[in-house]
């Protein structure tokens, strides 16, 4: 991104108070993280537990010089405010905009598990073909979306982004702000549904991402899932892959036969994956990158070759020796019972 305050305010019809010439390409809320306040703002989010604007003392001592806020704090010298009616608000329009300003493929994944290792491995997949954007860490909330949307330029091709809800409305909001060209739907489990009535609420919220979707990838073994969305989107260009064999891609063998690769049948043609790694979330992660890989045009050949040179992704369950034989696995990014 590359704004001027005064742009920033006049995007979001915020109050400008100060230099209206300042350039702003990084947007800040965590003042902990802030290494380089060069071309820099720091943002104070509010939410219920905590207010934002009790560290722009801390950020304005690390050398920032432009804030966005709801309030203006005085007594602080030579800073520039954007003075905002919501600061959460305010970066969701602003990442709205910044999208609209670029013409590039999209990806957009939901579910409750299996996102960030879609993601990885899609961007692994894609980067070396297209010029592609991801969303950094697991960042996916009503917050870490729009930050991640904030990263495109005018180079990128593709856009590969988690969308992540943990209660009922939030899914309207980050689909306003990124209606993806493809969507995908990874496990849907136990993670965040405690402010859900039950697993059909959940599954009704989640694919409220795809709602101007032109191709829905989904995980289709779960029967809630499968019927739920034929039944909403039976108009779109539907995907399904997963182990149960009515679905549009999957494995016709048995996988735990490690003698011999697996046969994946895609709609009707068949092609066969070498796999060492056959757990099921593995397999239907793997599944997932063939249907989207397809999508980008990609043959059987060029797939097989993909996959087979997909790297794990260290933020999960990472193995890490021990004192005393020890051993540590580190899933700090994932606490839900499915992933455990």
């Amino acid at each position: 991104m590359n704004y001027t305050t005064k742009q920033l305010a006049d995007l979001t019809k915020s109050q400008l108070i100060g230099n209206g010439g300042l350039q702003v390409t990084t947007i800040s809320f965590d003042s902990r993280t802030l290494y380089s306040s060069a071309d820099t703002a720091f943002i104070a989010i509010n939410t219920q537990k905590n207010s934002g604007e009790k560290y722009i003392q801390a950020a304005v001592e690390k050398g920032i010089k432009i804030i966005i806020s709801e309030h203006q704090v005085a007594g602080l010298q030579d800073i520039t405010w954007i003075i905002v009616e919501n600061s959460l608000k305010f970066i969701q329009q602003l990442a709205k905009h910044h999208l609209s300003l670029f013409n590039l493929k999209t990806v957009g994944i939901t579910g409750s598990n299996g996102k960030t290792i879609v993601k990885e491995w899609l961007y692994q997949s894609l980067f070396t073909d297209f010029n592609t954007v991801k969303s950094p860490k697991s960042f996916n909330s009503q917050l870490g979306l729009p930050l991640s949307l904030l990263k495109i330029d005018g180079n990128h091709e593709v856009g590969i982004f988690e969308v992540g809800i943990s209660k009922p409305g939030e899914m309207e909001i980050l689909e306003d702000i990124f209606p993806p060209q493809i969507g995908v739907l990874t496990h849907i489990g136990s993670a965040h549904s405690s402010n859900f009535v039950d697993e059909e609420e959940l599954t009704e919220e989640k694919i409220k991402l795809f709602k101007h979707s032109e191709t829905i990838i989904f995980n289709g073994d779960n029967d809630l899932v499968y019927n739920k969305i034929n039944e909403i989107y039976s108009c779109k260009n539907l995907i399904s892959y997963g182990l149960k064999h009515r679905n549009n891609i999957t494995i016709t063998n048995d996988p735990n036969d490690k003698s011999e690769p697996l046969q994946i049948l895609y709609f009707k043609d068949e092609f066969q994956l070498p796999a060492q790694q056959r757990d099921e979330a593995t397999l239907r992660n793997a599944l997932c990158i063939v249907a989207v890989l397809k999508e980008f045009g990609f043959n059987f050949k060029q797939i097989v070759d993909k996959i087979n040179t997909l790297k794990s992704v260290e933020m999960r369950l990472e193995s890490v020796n021990g004192l005393r034989n020890n051993l540590i696995i580190n899933d700090s990014f994932n606490l839900d019972l499915d992933s455990l």
